[in-house]
């Protein structure tokens, strides 16, 4: 009966396998200059400039991403359905999803303490070159720092307060504008970032059907162990 308990217990590890968390990375600042050409946060033609923003990213890593990791980075990328990250940029009070659905990265290095610098960049990119915009549609974050600002290379556990243009701590939005009707691309929507905070929160993954089922079998399995042991117990003392 000693066997059939450790299947059993086997079987109900297997049934929670390990998964990636995805991590929600969120990044606060201003607007230094830039047009909304397209009018995708107010009124068209406004300037931006001035307006506080923030830009929430969803990292979550994708079949076929590109993941490296060593001790002082972590790289993950990828391109159409590999992509491993989202964003949500708001200016003002108006949003933009940028979907990363062309090509998609985040880098994160901790070497300031080793003669290096402490760096992250995140990047979505949406355009689909064959149509040839005259500018990309896409979000880049980022700062390149000598200060030691970081704690580990990991993605997952960017946590900044105090960044400033002194540690490069810049972006830039494009939003390639088409007309619908022509499919001519007009002026895009642009804007120069200024970063002050970043700050990574790791989010628990739901488990899938699929995994839930294999949790309530070995469960099941843990309990008919649980009862034969009990039956054999009695029976040995009778």
């Amino acid at each position: 009966m000693k066997r059939v308990w450790v299947g059993a217990v086997a079987a109900l590890t297997m049934a929670v396998p390990a998964a990636a968390a995805p991590t929600t990375v969120t990044v606060t600042g201003s607007v230094m200059s830039g047009i909304d050409a397209g009018g995708q946060f107010g009124v068209a033609g406004a300037s931006l400039a001035g307006r506080p923003f923030s830009a929430i990213f969803t990292i979550d890593q994708a079949a076929g991403s590109s993941l490296n990791e060593t001790a002082t980075s972590s790289y993950l990328a990828g391109m159409g359905a590999a992509s491993p990250i989202s964003a949500v940029l708001t200016i003002g009070s108006a949003s933009y999803r940028f979907a990363g659905s062309q090509n998609g990265l985040v880098r994160v290095t901790d070497a300031a303490g080793n003669g290096g610098t402490d760096s992250a960049m995140f990047f979505v990119d949406d355009t689909d070159l064959s149509q040839q915009p005259n500018d990309n549609t896409l979000l880049s974050l980022g700062f390149d720092t000598l200060r030691n600002v970081l704690s580990s290379p990991g993605f997952t556990a960017v946590a900044v307060s105090d960044l400033n243009l002194s540690d490069n701590a810049k972006g830039v939005v494009k939003i390639a504008n088409r007309d619908a009707t022509t499919g001519a691309f007009g002026t895009p929507t642009v804007a120069d970032l200024s970063i002050e905070t970043i700050r990574a929160t790791v989010t628990s993954p739901v488990p899938e059907p699929a995994t839930w089922a294999m949790m309530v079998a070995g469960f099941a399995m843990a309990g008919v162990a649980l009862r034969r042991r009990r039956v054999d117990a009695r029976v040995r003392f009778a």
